[in-house]
């Protein structure tokens, strides 16, 4: 019974609020056609009692005009015909009532005033001026004919009782217009204040999002001008060294060694502001691909092995459970290198990282722990953010933070989260945990 009252009323709100039309003349046009339609039913049915056919037939004209104004509206999108039909009639349909219904003892004066409030709702501003003059000529002839010319009007009513009767239906009729007409305007204008309020808001974060990606432009920009400015001037000169002098051989094997980190520093930079460039400024869609966590992970793990085998760093990779992902494979790798980077260069010469994979039910847990020098408290508490500023190594290898708030970016993009657990001179844990995205 409840569903069937909610199924009642939510069908008589869409005929009377054409809710999904942006346009709030077409929405109060649409009220008053249903408002104007139910109250000529009325009147059909009030002459029908009464017995006076020539109001009978009148009343069924016009729900039938209105019938037709309504289905050009709501089906055919023909607001401006309907507008025509509807303004071009009603006013000679108000003459004919006011005849017919015994003048200035009717209540034309309360449809004539209703009638006048909706054109003003829905024309342009320039008919105002014009529905103004017609609704006041149409008023003060007919008038001027019910009082002066009494005669020309044939008596309807056959009592009192039909008269105040009439006149009651009429002005209730009129009263439940006008309220309706106020409401659809005040609950347009509700609308449209929250629309307004919401593109706000909306252009606020829009604007503090391109102000933080502009700041974070200009730290790039310093990044690129200092920290891989540096290196490559050591290289060109270390390079001139080689080429100009007689170098002994343990001398050259040294320059050889620094110019491979050197390289290999400024490689590594290069690519994450390559990474976050690609994936933050230009919002880069992934390939998604399903494929198990071993296959993924271990030809990347292998590169790491003989990188961390230059520090006598050990890798031990295991898997509880070799879970199957559908996920964009490209953003995990990054975030998987990053984190498996980070663990080498804060870890001392002859350290463990040690890489655990395992899934439960929807989500893949993939953990990196190292025995490193680990995070100052302070640090912790905004390791992730984007703030971007040189940090140094077990091995003085330079970095710079990005790393760590890509991938705590992308693992939001991912549907997951990055956690980390570390204490000072007590190595760190990050824990990767992601949906398998299988569902």
């Amino acid at each position: 019974m409840g569903s069937l009252l909610e199924n009642i009323k939510k069908q008589v709100k869409h005929l009377f609020f054409w809710e999904k039309n942006p346009v709030m003349e077409k929405q109060i046009f649409n009220a008053t056609l249903v408002i104007v339609f139910l109250f000529i039913l009325l009147l059909a049915l009030f002459n029908l009692i009464i017995g006076n056919p020539i109001l009978l037939g009148l009343s069924l004209f016009v729900a039938a005009e209105l019938s037709f104004c309504y289905y050009l509206l709501r089906k055919k999108n023909k607001y401006k015909l309907a507008y025509f039909i509807f303004g071009l009639s009603i006013y000679p349909i108000m003459s004919l009532g006011f005849f017919y219904n015994d003048g200035i003892q009717g209540p034309t004066i309360y449809i004539l005033l209703l009638a006048h409030l909706v054109i003003l709702s829905i024309s342009t501003r320039g008919g105002l001026v014009f529905w103004t003059m017609v609704n006041g000529l149409f008023f003060f002839t007919l008038y001027y004919v019910g009082i002066f010319h009494d005669d020309w009007i044939p008596e309807m009513y056959s009592s009192n009782e039909l008269i105040f009767l009439d006149h009651i239906l009429t002005y209730l009729t009129a009263l439940a217009g006008i309220t309706i007409l106020v409401s659809t305007l005040k609950k347009f204008y509700r609308s449209q204040k929250n629309k307004v309020k919401e593109k706000t808001n909306e252009l606020i974060q829009l604007n503090r999002s391109l102000t933080k990606t502009s700041a974070q432009k200009d730290k790039i920009i310093t990044i690129i001008s200092h920290d891989l400015k540096n290196p490559l001037q050591s290289i060109m000169q270390t390079l001139e060294l080689m080429k100009n002098g007689d170098l002994p051989p343990d001398e050259v094997e040294f320059l050889h060694e620094e110019l491979l980190k050197i390289t290999s520093r400024t490689y590594s930079m290069m690519e994450n502001i390559l990474d976050w460039s690609s994936f933050e400024l230009k919002s880069q869609s992934m390939r998604v691909k399903e494929i198990r966590l071993k296959s993924l992970l271990e030809d990347t793990t292998e590169i790491f092995r003989a990188i961390a085998r230059q520090k006598q760093i050990t890798i031990d990779l295991t898997y509880k459970k070799d879970p199957l992902v559908k996920i964009e494979t490209d953003r995990l790798l990054l975030i998987y290198r990053n984190l498996v980077q980070n663990a080498i260069k804060f870890t001392p010469s002859g350290g463990t990282v040690t890489v655990e994979v395992n899934g439960s039910g929807k989500w893949v847990n993939i953990s990196i722990q190292d025995n490193g020098i680990g995070i100052s408290e302070e640090r912790l508490q905004k390791i992730f953010e984007q703030d971007i500023k040189s940090t140094y190594g077990t091995a003085q290898e330079k970095g710079t933070g990005m790393g760590l708030h890509l991938c705590f970016q992308n693992a939001h993009k991912l549907g997951g989260q990055i956690e980390v657990k570390s204490k000072e001179n007590n190595g760190s844990v990050f824990v990767l945990t992601i949906p398998n995205g299988l569902d």
